[in-house]
C-alpha cells in the first residue's frame, strides 16, 4: 500500500556519521517506504546529510528533500519523485525561538510546538494538517543512533500535500542535524 494512503506513519531513524536513513511503517508496523541519504559519503562526513529521498517501493522515489546552500537562513526544498517542486522551508530566527515556515505552493504553513523534541503540529490557515510525536524506542536504540516518531496526517490532505508534509518532517531532521554539527 502506498505511503500516501496512510494517515499514521511511524519513522524509525538510523543515524551515524555518514547516513541518516529511515524505515517508514504504517500503523500496523508494516514497512511501507524507506528513506535513503543522498550525496557522497565524504561530503556527508564533513557537512552532514544534505539530501534525502523517500522510496515507495524499490526504485520508486516519491519525495526528495534537498538542503540548498545559502548564507543566512536555512532553506530546504521538497520535491516530488520526478524533481518537481512541492514546497520550500525556511528557518526563521525570532526572539528567543526558532520558527520554521513552509511555502506549499502559495499556502503558508507553520511547524508549531517543540520542534527539537519532536512534539509539534503542522498548521495552516484551515487548522492542523499533521501532528508529530516522539516515541520511546528503548535505551539500546538511543545509544545506536536510532529514534522513532509518529506522524499523524489529516484525512482530507491531497497527495501533494501529504508529500510536502512528509518531506517537511524529514527536512526538519536535516535542520536539526546541521544545528548539532555547528554547536
Amino acid at each position: 500500500m502506498s505511503i500516501l494512503a496512510q494517515n499514521l506513519l511511524v519513522f524509525q531513524q538510523t543515524k551515524n556519521f555518514s547516513k541518516n536513513d529511515f524505515a517508514i511503517m504504517d500503523g500496523a508496523g508494516q514497512q511501507v517506504a524507506h528513506v535513503e541519504t543522498g550525496g557522497s559519503t565524504l561530503g556527508r562526513m564533513f557537512k552532514g546529510a544534505r539530501q534525502l529521498t523517500v522510496f515507495d517501493g524499490p526504485d520508486n522515489p516519491i519525495i526528495q528533500v534537498k538542503d540548498t546552500m545559502t548564507f543566512g537562513r536555512d532553506r530546504l526544498e521538497v520535491l516530488d519523485g520526478q524533481g518537481n517542486p512541492l514546497a520550500s522551508l525556511v528557518k526563521r530566527i525570532t526572539f528567543f525561538k526558532t520558527r520554521i515556515t513552509i511555502d506549499l505552493q502559495g499556502e503558508e504553513l507553520d511547524l508549531r510546538g517543540n520542534l527539537w523534541g519532536f512534539d509539534f503540529q503542522v498548521t495552516g490557515p484551515d487548522g492542523d494538517l499533521a501532528t508529530v510525536s516522539r516515541e520511546w524506542s528503548g535505551m539500546g536504540n538511543a545509544f545506536l543512533g536510532k529514534s522513532t516518531y509518529a506522524l499523524h496526517l489529516a484525512d482530507e490532505l491531497t497527495a501533494p500535500q501529504r508529500q510536502a508534509v512528509i518531506g517537511s518532517i524529514l527536512a526538519l531532521d536535516l535542520i536539526r542535524e546541521k544545528e548539532q554539527r555547528s554547536n
